[in-house]
């Protein structure tokens, strides 16, 4: 629970905007203001709702991005954007969209929007390696892509990697969840 002054001093942002989207979370369910019994200011807290909005905390939570191998390397790219401050969730996975991504995160110091693709050895190095390899080349919308795997699968993707135009080697980072 926080108080507006709180959330102001944590994040730089004014007060009365801190306080306008507050009301908004609360118009949507979002969030829930909780008055003490002794006085002082109103706190916030996320309600249920606000809660299920949150990216997983446990690997099941990532089942939709396949087997137990890619829940755990998405679990280990949400702690590591999140303990960055980054902003980090589950990509939208509708039927029409050409372009679908495992996660999203967002860097709001460099202002950089990230599609993460979480890559499991079996995809590397027996079923969707040209697939990786197409994802390398179709960034946007973003501005990066990142590619989170397990050591050996890293190797392979980093060679993937090394036949881009320099220009487009830029845009791709291959993390390593060990």
């Amino acid at each position: 629970m926080s108080n507006i002054r709180e959330l102001s001093e944590r994040t730089g942002i004014d007060r009365s905007e801190i306080s306008d989207l507050l009301d908004t979370l609360r118009e949507k369910g979002r969030v829930k203001t909780v008055r003490r019994k002794e006085g002082g200011p109103i706190l916030w807290e996320l309600s249920d709702q606000g809660r299920s909005v949150l990216p997983p905390s446990t690997p099941e939570g990532y089942a939709s991005i396949g087997g137990s191998e890619a829940q755990g390397l998405a679990l280990a790219a949400r702690d590591y954007y999140l303990s960055r401050g980054w902003f980090f969730a589950i990509a939208r996975q509708d039927a029409g969209m050409s372009r679908k991504v495992d996660c999203v995160a967002y860097d709001y110091d460099g202002k950089i929007a990230v599609g993460v693709e979480i890559e499991s050895s079996e995809h590397v190095f027996h079923d969707h390696i040209e697939q990786t390899k197409r994802h390398m080349l179709e960034i946007a919308p973003f501005d990066e892509m990142h590619f989170w795997a397990h050591k050996e699968a890293t190797e392979r993707i980093s060679e993937l990697k090394s036949q881009l135009r320099p220009e487009d080697q830029a845009k791709v980072k291959v993390l390593t969840a060990e």
